[in-house]
């Protein structure tokens, strides 16, 4: 991206972005500078976040795509292009969990949380590689999780996709490199958001009889920085991978967890 003039227009995008992490990471690039093209399975969310980030004056278009479904992926990735005409920085943000212990793990689960975490991902990241190997320059940022390193999880499934995602992010690094094209992962901790609702309830909840957000304030005496992520942790973070500051950054995991890099 350093061999692009003041006036090149820099295009980010971000699947998984009506709310959370996502969000919070539209706003920071939009900041940046980026112009945005932002994607979510639910149109209510989506169409309230790119309002948000029109009125604060960012340039941002966007769609209802299904992350797991492969021809919203191409879909997705073509519209960026029709649109923007170039992409230099791409977030593989979407991702959900659904509580499932070991025993209980269906082969349905399994489909839905690989398709969606980490089978989607992989052929969205393949789409993104292909504009930018013909730019020479990008940045990809998936988005994976401490739970891929096993250790405590209410989903089996979703900490193996989480684990493919480092993998695959360290394949596409050494594969993409020749051609100027970074990739690197983000491992969140336990975030502040709507994802553990499920979580807080299946498990919390029903399972161990706590009262709403008390499993999420049991999780913070594990943090060694005493809180739960925010999303705007992610989002800096996201932010940085985006920026020239980590130019000679590729193929890492950068954990954002305040010190719990073990669930």
């Amino acid at each position: 991206m350093n061999s692009k003039t003041d006036s090149y227009q820099k295009v980010a995008a971000i699947t998984g972005a009506g709310r959370g992490n996502g969000r919070a990471t539209a706003f920071e690039l939009g900041k940046q500078g980026f112009s945005l093209f932002l994607g979510d399975i639910k149109a209510e969310l989506l169409e309230e976040t790119i309002g948000d980030l029109n009125s604060s004056g960012f340039k941002v278009s966007g769609g209802v795509y299904d992350a797991s479904n492969l021809q919203d992926t191409d879909r997705f990735i073509k519209d960026i292009q029709e649109h923007y005409g170039n992409l230099d920085v791409f977030v593989n943000n979407a991702g959900a969990s659904r509580p499932q212990s070991f025993p209980e793990v269906t082969e349905d689960m399994w489909d839905w949380t690989i398709d969606l975490n980490l089978k989607g991902p992989y052929f969205l990241m393949q789409q993104a590689a292909k504009i930018m190997t013909r730019q020479r320059s990008g940045s990809i940022i998936n988005i994976a999780s401490i739970s891929a390193w096993g250790g405590k999880t209410s989903s089996p499934p979703y900490a193996i996709a989480k684990a493919g995602i480092v993998t695959m992010t360290v394949t596409a690094a050494v594969l993409l490199g020749q051609y100027g094209v970074r990739v690197n992962a983000i491992a969140p901790g336990i975030v502040n958001t709507h994802f553990h609702d499920e979580v807080d309830l299946l498990v919390g909840q029903q399972q161990l009889g706590l009262q709403p957000g008390q499993l999420m304030q049991r999780a913070e005496t594990d943090i060694p920085l005493g809180r739960l992520a925010e999303s705007d942790d992610i989002a800096s973070a996201v932010s940085f991978l985006a920026s020239d500051a980590s130019r000679y950054i590729t193929g890492e995991t950068i954990t954002v967890g305040g010190g719990k890099s073990r669930l």
